[in-house]
């Protein structure tokens, strides 16, 4: 005669085979935990700025020289190449730069003394508009005008660039210096400074 199983026995035969099964599932979890938690990091996306990459340099302006004068005023600085516009409150208004003319006048104080607003051929040759001329340099005009072309093509016309063989050779971008006081600015910043300056304005010329 088969001899009857416990009742009890079954049971705990039952509830330790299921211990196991858990038991093992759990390992099974545990060890693949790692690799799922690192795909759902390199899946997450970067917050921006985060990257590493430089931030972009901002730009801090110059600040107006030293011992150019107080009140409204247009300070030019020769060494520089950059002008400023100053109002009765010492707020600079505006900065920017320009390109110097061949012929330069002397570090001093002078005035506004006639403005054009009209486009006309400068005697440097260029097509300039908006001009606001304060003085003359041995008997030539000076001074500040816009015009439509690169500033960087104007200071360059007369300086040596390189040449496929390493040595200097004259530019042929831009035409030989003609006997010029012109001060040339980009076109917005000439029309700022024609709408500031009123014939009778000082303007301050620093080294």
């Amino acid at each position: 005669m088969a001899k009857r199983l416990n009742p009890g026995v079954a049971v705990a035969g039952i509830t330790i085979a299921a211990l196991v099964g858990v038991g093992f599932l759990a390992a099974q979890a545990a060890n693949s935990a790692p690799e799922n938690r690192g795909i759902a990091r390199t899946s997450t996306p970067t917050p921006s700025g985060a990257s590493g990459a430089p931030a972009a340099p901002v730009y801090v302006p110059p600040a107006v020289p030293a011992n150019s004068g107080t009140g409204k005023r247009v300070v030019y600085s020769l060494k520089d190449n950059h002008v400023w516009l100053v109002d009765e409150a010492e707020r600079m208004l505006r900065e920017y730069p320009v390109a110097a003319a061949p012929i330069k006048p002397q570090p001093g104080t002078f005035q506004v003394t006639l403005k054009k607003e009209e486009a006309q051929t400068g005697s440097d040759g260029l097509r300039i508009s908006y001009s606001v001329r304060f003085g003359a340099v041995q008997g030539v005009p000076l001074g500040f005008a816009a015009t439509d072309t690169p500033l960087d093509q104007i200071d360059g016309g007369t300086k040596p660039g390189p040449s496929p063989t390493g040595t200097a050779r004259p530019r042929t971008s831009a035409p030989p210096a003609k006997q010029s006081a012109g001060i040339r600015s980009k076109p917005d910043d000439g029309v700022a400074l024609w709408n500031f300056a009123p014939v009778g304005t000082p303007v301050i010329v620093v080294p």
